[in-house]
């Protein structure tokens, strides 16, 4: 299983772009920092996210509150905390950052 982190606003780089076609079924894809932006209801990124079968997606929820996303966020993804992130990066066999 592979980790995949995208911490760019898909409004500002092609970072989750660029994931979502890489991603094979299975992978989870967390979204941190200003990657947060991507998980709003109703977004083109969301939307895409929801469609692709076989993927788990993940926002960390520290981030989404910061930018007062918290009752925004799609139905699909859901929020972790540090911790999980952490577990999520030991469980994985490895981790893609994408910038």
């Amino acid at each position: 299983m592979l980790l995949h982190t995208v911490n760019k606003s898909p409004e500002s780089s092609d970072a989750l772009s660029s994931c979502l076609r890489a991603a094979l079924p299975g992978a989870l894809i967390l979204l941190l920092e200003d990657g947060v932006y991507a998980a709003r209801r109703g977004s083109p990124s969301a939307e895409q996210m929801a469609t692709l079968s076989g993927l788990h997606c993940y926002a960390l929820r520290a981030d989404v509150e910061a930018r007062g996303l918290q009752k925004l966020v799609a139905a699909e993804i859901e929020l972790i905390e540090y911790a999980d992130f952490v577990r999520l990066s030991v469980e994985c066999h490895a981790v893609q950052s994408w910038y």
